[in-house]
């Protein structure tokens, strides 16, 4: 009777608890002004171009897959969403990596997969899951893009973004309300802890992953065994920050997948800014 009690009251309690581990995220985390000057964004803006489209690994990428985004476009999204002060350099080539990797992969399937599933750990302010949800658009196909962060989404905030200076303190979904369209048809913001809510994911299938969350290589392992058995021949998993110097736990995470598990690994190199990215391609279901 006393184990049904606290059982009961543990149940109860447990959406309390889980609440009170986020409400640091809930005050700022960023800041609680703008970080920069306007002028300094435009300055990080222009070098983050730069950075961005000087990559020949990303370039080949493009021309192999068949699919490049339009490049306006993805400025005016980096713009909000990834010109920020911090102390690495810039760059969002991972926005050309997603949307070509994810074209290819549509066209590749489009007979046999009427849906996408699309799983990403850490959303931050939104870009690549946007970058996502434009390539499934492009692609004239449906999906559900699954995107999980720590950061709340319909919480008043700074972000760290020019978006500061013209708008104050206000949530994701009103900074990435110039692609509405976009959040509205593809995108399912998701708050949590990765490790909390992977196990909860009721899907049969997840066709693209996205990893961006937590670097360790414990938190990478999990991610990628909570994804992998739900994909088949063929399904990819993209992996951001390869960097052995900044996230050892990344690269030894994708060396252990190299070796052991039943994916293929591409690295995309890029020597600008030490922030390569890899993709991993499901093998043969039938390989052990």
């Amino acid at each position: 009777m006393i184990l049904k009690l606290l059982s009961y009251l543990f149940t109860k309690m447990l959406p309390f608890v889980e609440r009170m581990a986020y409400l640091k995220y809930h005050n700022q985390p960023f800041s609680s002004s703008p970080k920069s000057s306007i002028d300094n964004y435009y300055n990080l803006a222009k070098q983050a171009e730069i950075n961005t489209y000087s990559i020949k690994d990303v370039d080949l990428l493009e021309e192999k897959c068949g699919y490049s985004l339009n490049k306006r476009w993805l400025n005016s999204l980096a713009f909000q969403t990834q010109i920020v002060l911090k102390k690495s350099a810039l760059n969002y080539a991972h926005g050309r990596v997603l949307y070509s990797v994810l074209r290819k992969y549509i066209s590749t399937h489009k007979e046999d997969i009427k849906t996408i599933n699309i799983l990403e750990t850490g959303t931050a302010r939104g870009f690549s899951a946007l970058c996502m949800a434009k390539a499934l658009s492009d692609s004239k196909v449906e999906g559900s893009i699954f995107t999980i962060d720590v950061l709340p989404h319909f919480i008043k905030m700074f972000w760290n973004s020019i978006a500061d200076h013209n708008e104050g303190s206000q949530t994701r979904n009103n900074l990435l309300n110039d692609w509405n369209d976009l959040m509205e048809r593809y995108i399912i913001f998701i708050q949590g802890f990765a490790r909390q809510i992977l196990p909860k994911i009721a899907l049969t299938r997840i066709n693209f992953a996205f990893l961006d969350g937590s670097h360790t290589y414990e938190d990478v392992i999990f991610e990628f065994n909570s994804i992998t058995k739900y994909q088949k021949e063929g399904d990819i998993i993209i992996f951001d920050d390869y960097n052995e110097k900044d996230f050892p736990g990344i690269v030894k995470a994708v060396s252990n997948i190299a070796d052991k598990k039943n994916y293929s690994v591409e690295i995309i190199r890029n020597f600008n800014t030490s922030r390569s990215y890899v993709v991993a391609k499901r093998l043969n279901n039938n390989i052990k």
